[in-house]
């Protein structure tokens, strides 16, 4: 039998079987391309049998409750735009904010609405990284297709934010880890000289690290599933409603210049 904390753990459909709550602090060495989000709901079910209450320990106070939902046939109008779930490292740098002095040097979109008078340049000196990954859904597209025209270079996935998604239909998506952050600022001020330096840092998250951040994302929008739903439903009700009065404003617009015209 191999030493978790010498081998790492192998997290597989059985692992649950030979859990051990003295496994959460060794890393994650390897996952079986057939580990689901399902098969991590039941190593924590099956865990808390062990030791109750476990599931707090991991960000989730309403465990029951998801784990309910998780059990759930998928809903008939789900689809098939995530293929698998990934763990990742996300740097953050301090942002330092300047003038734009309309030159070339200048940034041509800061992607922030309504100021446009500011250049936002991340301090290659000063990043952060939590000590928790982060988690999103993975499926075919390209990340920059409402930027740019595709081309044969463009990446084949784009990430997918999964936070408002019922668990019942994630669950059958395996469980993919990316434990490599590059350090590589993207906005670093075009007038100044930096030289990528091909930095790469490899961190495998413990299993405590694995199980919370997948559970952090998951609670994002609330403590239970129903909770996540009313928030949910808030936000699309509010998207609707903007985009209701911008079509008003756009037709109002179109009648007083025809009738000006």
């Amino acid at each position: 039998m191999s030493d978790p904390a010498i081998d790492g753990i192998h997290l597989t459909k059985k692992y649950y079987k030979d859990f051990s709550p003295t496994d959460l602090q060794w890393t994650v060495s390897k996952v079986d391309d057939d580990f689901t989000l399902y098969d991590l709901f039941r190593l924590v079910y099956h865990a808390n049998l062990m030791t109750p209450g476990i599931f707090s320990t991991f960000g989730m106070s309403q465990f029951d409750a998801f784990w309910e939902q998780i059990n759930l046939g998928r809903d008939p109008n789900d689809t098939d735009d995530v293929t698998y779930l990934e763990l990742y490292w996300h740097l953050s740098y301090d942002t330092s904010i300047t003038k734009k002095t309309n030159k070339s040097t200048d940034q041509k979109g800061t992607g922030i609405i309504g100021n446009n008078k500011n250049n936002y340049w991340d301090d290659p000196k000063v990043g952060e990284l939590p000590n928790l990954m982060s988690f999103h859904g993975i499926g075919p597209g390209c990340p920059s297709a409402d930027f740019h025209e595709c081309n044969d270079n463009c990446p084949k996935d784009q990430g997918y934010g999964i936070e408002f998604t019922p668990v019942n239909n994630l669950k059958h998506l395996p469980i993919r880890v990316s434990p490599e952050i590059n350090f590589f600022p993207p906005y670093v001020e075009s007038d100044r000289e930096f030289h990528r330096t091909g930095f790469k840092l490899t961190i495998e998250p413990t299993l405590w690290c694995f199980i919370t951040s997948i559970f952090w994302e998951l609670t994002f929008g609330g403590p239970t599933p129903s909770g996540i739903a009313s928030y949910a439903k808030e936000i699309y009700d509010s998207i609707d409603k903007v985009r209701k009065q911008l079509k008003k404003d756009r037709d109002e617009e179109n009648n007083n210049n025809t009738i000006a015209g």
